[in-house]
C-alpha cells in the first residue's frame, strides 16, 4: 500500500489526537501537529508521539528575523523526535539560507510554507503582493529551492509547478478533501486528484476529512477513492 498521507491533527485535545493517530497509523506516512494543539501539548507532549514510530511534522510556521529563526532552529533540530518543521518563505532568503545552515548536519529537514491554501488573489492584493498566486508560489518555491531546503508546503493544485522548479523538492499539500467540501480552503483537490498527479516525494495533508467521525474507516475511504 502506498503511504502518502500525513495526519493534520488540527484540534486541541491530546487524548483525541493519541487515539485518532492510534486508529489509523497502518495508513500513515506521517503525522502533522500544528499550533493548536502544540500550544496544548508542548514539545514534551510531541514526544508522546514518538511511540508511533511515525515521521512527526511540526507545523509551528516561524517568520521572524533570522536571528531568532535560528536560535529556534537549534532547539529543535536538537530533540532528534521531530522529522519536519515549517518556516514561511515569506520571511526571506536570508532567513531561509540561516535556518538551513542550522540543520544542515542534523536529521531536520525544514519546510517553507509558500502561499497558504486559504489564501486567493484577492488576500494577496491586500498585503501589497500584485502578483497572481501561481507567480507568488512560483517565486517562493524558487527560493526553497535556492535555500536548499528539503521541501516546500503548497496547494496539491501547485505540485506541477514545483516540479517544473525542482525534481526532487518534497511537496507537502494541505487542502486535500475527500469530496467538494472546500470549509475554509479556497485551493483544494480531492485525495484522487491528488494521486494523479502526486509523485513518491509528493504528500498529502489531511485532518478532517479523517478525524471527524469514525477515523480508521474514514481514511480507508479516502485511500479507495483513489482506486
Amino acid at each position: 500500500m502506498k503511504k502518502n498521507i500525513f495526519l493534520a491533527l488540527d484540534f486541541n485535545s491530546p487524548d483525541k489526537a493519541l487515539e485518532v493517530t492510534r486508529q489509523t497509523k497502518e495508513y500513515l506516512a506521517g503525522i502533522k501537529i500544528g499550533l493548536e494543539l502544540y500550544s496544548v501539548i508542548g514539545l514534551k507532549g510531541v514526544k508522546e508521539f514518538e511511540q508511533f514510530k511515525l515521521p512527526i511534522f511540526l507545523d509551528t510556521k516561524i517568520f521572524d528575523i533570522p536571528n531568532q529563526v535560528a536560535k529556534t532552529i537549534k532547539i529543535i533540530s536538537e530533540l532528534k523526535f521531530i522529522k519536519y518543521f515549517t518556516i514561511h518563505a515569506l520571511g526571506s532568503l536570508e532567513m531561509l539560507q540561516t535556518a538551513q545552515k542550522v540543520v544542515s548536519e542534523t536529521s531536520l529537514e525544514l519546510l517553507a510554507v509558500s502561499i497558504l491554501t486559504s489564501w486567493d488573489k484577492k488576500d494577496l492584493a491586500q498585503i501589497g503582493i500584485n502578483n497572481e498566486v501561481k507567480e507568488q508560489v512560483k517565486l517562493l518555491i524558487n527560493i526553497a529551492c535556492q535555500a536548499k531546503l528539503s521541501g516546500v508546503i503548497a496547494s496539491a493544485q501547485d505540485i506541477v509547478l514545483a516540479r517544473q522548479i525542482s525534481k526532487t523538492i518534497k511537496v507537502f499539500c494541505p487542502g486535500i478533501r475527500s469530496n467538494q467540501n472546500n470549509q475554509d480552503q479556497k485551493r483544494t483537490l480531492t485525495y484522487k486528484e491528488f494521486n494523479t498527479i502526486a509523485d513518491d516525494k509528493c504528500f498529502a495533508v489531511i485532518g478532517r476529512p479523517i478525524y471527524e467521525g469514525n477515523a480508521l474507516e474514514n481514511i480507508k475511504t479516502i485511500i479507495n477513492s483513489a482506486n
